[in-house]
């Protein structure tokens, strides 16, 4: 088996305290063959209505997920450099933080005096609230001004002077979800745009396959409006929305670390009634994507972000989504996806359900005017610039939306 992540172990720990029976080890992934989890991921659940949530809402985040409110993360939190994040794995900038009451925070941070740090501080919150607000399951971020004591100049690498600082940073919650689905003894397993697509094409004709297809192309344009490149699989994951049928396989114990136990489905049991797709990274947005996922262009740049339009210009009445994929994510990535009418159409309603406040809510929840901190220059229109500038630029890409037909046009409407 392949060295877990330390996000993927996090996120395995975190399912199995969530699953743990009363005298029984936890059930970390179910294992069952190519097909059959070919046919969960066709069957998945893409997209829940979220209700009417308010402004207010949005800028506070989901309730009961963080440890802190965001009254509490505003106003500041103190812990104490644990770990240096090149110890963590991955290239972003990050480092461990313990706190006075035992917490162990995993942290990307920005320093805003300095303009230095991890952009995607930015970029995976304002990801997160929206596809939140939209329907689209996520694992959601949370941001807080922290106060690091004994923290190095370079968090990252661990060097330098050790001192308290101050950051913008960015916490990671995964919320109680059921076990991942793998079809082969790893647990990095996710998928890829490519094989959803395929999965949902391999339904009989009807109306799930109807259904699933508007949900799918609908996320998909969602990726291509926040400029989500780096998608390859390992940042998407299927897992079990549903209590577990234990009796549909055999449980055994596993070895890998963040692993507590498995269940091998037996070929002919469905230990999962219902499997659910959600989005793990999404921090690489908001910027121009790319083939290297730029740590400038790619992650909340505004000049990049706004001179992308959404489509490419077709003569065929087509939708391509203008997207670059990473390297990384490769063919399998869907680069410049096409998009149906009824993806267009949908993914538009749910846009048109927030309103200019709404928008508004999902940056400042972010903090986007601290990219700057002190060397700020609201609406310069150079580089990265104030909150209102980045609610023109989101409203200008619903405008194209809304301006541009795809086909082949839908029959008629597609209800949730």
């Amino acid at each position: 088996m392949r060295a877990l992540s330390p996000v993927l172990a996090t996120v395995l720990l975190m399912l199995s305290m969530t699953w743990a029976g009363a005298d029984e080890p936890a059930v970390s992934a179910i294992l069952t063959s190519a097909r059959s989890r070919a046919a969960y991921l066709a069957h998945a659940t893409i997209w829940k209505d979220p209700g009417d949530l308010s402004s207010d809402q949005i800028l506070a985040g989901p309730p009961g997920v963080f440890p802190y409110s965001a009254a509490e993360a505003l106003e500041g939190i103190g812990c104490t450099f644990v770990k240096p994040g090149k110890e963590l794995g991955g290239k972003s900038a990050k480092f461990l933080c313990g706190t006075s009451d035992g917490r162990t925070l995993r942290l990307k941070y920005w320093e805003p005096e300095r303009e230095t740090g991890n952009r995607e501080v930015f970029a995976t919150v304002v990801a997160t609230r929206l596809m939140w607000a939209l329907g689209f399951e996520v694992l959601h971020a949370l941001l807080a001004n922290v106060r690091c004591h004994e923290c190095p100049d370079n968090p990252m690498t661990g060097e330098g002077a050790r001192s308290d600082r101050d950051y913008v940073a960015e916490m990671s919650v995964y919320p109680p979800s059921g076990p991942r689905i793998l079809s082969r003894d790893d647990p990095n397993q996710g998928w890829s745009w490519r094989e959803l697509h395929d999965a949902i094409e391999s339904l009989p004709p009807g109306p799930e396959r109807t259904r699933q297809r508007t949900y799918f192309d609908a996320l998909t344009l969602l990726g291509v409006f926040m400029q989500h490149g780096d998608r390859k699989p390992e940042q998407q994951a299927l897992y079990c929305d549903a209590p577990v049928d234990m009796a549909a396989g055999t449980r055994e114990t596993s070895t890998a670390h963040g692993m507590a136990a498995i269940l091998h489905e037996r070929p002919d049991s469905s230990a999962c009634p219902k499997a659910a797709v959600v989005l793990v990274d999404v921090g690489a947005t908001f910027g121009g994507a790319g083939r290297t996922s730029n740590e400038e262009t790619a992650k909340m740049d505004l000049d990049e972000w706004r001179g992308k339009t959404v489509f490419k210009p077709e003569d065929d009445g087509a939708c391509r989504g203008r997207l670059t994929v990473s390297l990384a994510a490769g063919r399998d990535g869907e680069g410049n996806p096409e998009i149906s009418e009824d993806g267009r159409r949908f993914l538009l309603e749910r846009l048109h359900r927030l309103s200019p406040a709404h928008v508004r809510a999902i940056f400042a929840a972010a903090r986007v005017d601290q990219l700057h901190g002190a060397h700020a220059a609201p609406s310069s229109g150079a580089g990265l610039a104030a909150i209102d500038d980045w609610v023109a630029a989101f409203e200008d890409k619903v405008r194209q939306i809304e301006t541009r037909q795809c086909h082949p046009a839908a029959s008629g409407p597609i209800l949730p």
